[in-house]
């Protein structure tokens, strides 16, 4: 009974760690960047902040390669992701900047980063 009831509780913190962490991907402080085979997908912040966190996954079997650009003029960093990994860059903003990523390597369209559209894909969903 005893083992039984520590499997339970194991069970359970298991459930419980995994949905809210499903949940928190869905409310970031920041911009997470998801770059999938042929589309990307982008889960952004709900309020903005003057210093955001732009994390980019790789999910591909490709290593990505890309820069982070503020107001299409100022590259704020490069970014080199491999396959299965993340990177991670802290950008300061204000008010009126506007974010884009854009893949160099493979070369994708830029994707724009738009605080409190939650989650979207670029290309739109197919």
């Amino acid at each position: 009974m005893i083992q039984n009831r520590s499997m339970q509780k194991k069970i359970f913190f298991v459930l419980l760690f995994g949905f809210k962490l499903a949940f928190s991907i869905e409310s970031l402080d920041g911009f997470l960047i998801t770059a999938k085979d042929d589309h990307f997908v982008v889960v952004s912040p709900e309020n903005f902040k003057d210093k955001m966190e732009v994390i980019i996954e790789n999910k591909t079997q490709a290593k990505l390669t890309g820069k982070i650009l503020l107001n299409q003029k100022q590259v704020k960093a490069y970014v080199s992701v491999l396959p299965d990994k993340y990177s991670k860059s802290f950008i300061h903003l204000r008010k009126n900047d506007i974010l884009h990523f854009v893949p160099l390597i493979p070369a994708f369209q830029e994707v724009e980063l738009i605080v409190g559209r939650k989650k979207y894909e670029i290309p739109p969903s197919r």
